[in-house]
């Protein structure tokens, strides 16, 4: 694996297991689907939204 795909499996497991299931649910939809654009812009302005200044980032604790 190469190292943005190790930090982020990281955060992964750092996550509840009811969270886990959550992502692997997004990650599933996005992949079944021929309409990816949207969900990308969907969870692209949800992640925009979130004040990186006060949140700590589950991949690297910053």
């Amino acid at each position: 694996m190469k190292e943005d795909t190790t930090m982020v499996f990281q955060g992964f497991l750092n996550l509840p297991n009811l969270d886990k299931l959550k992502l692997v649910e997004a990650i599933n939809e996005y992949f079944d689907s021929n309409e990816r654009e949207p969900i990308r812009k969907e969870h692209e302005a949800r992640f925009a939204a979130i004040d990186l200044t006060v949140k700590v980032c589950k991949c690297c604790g910053k």
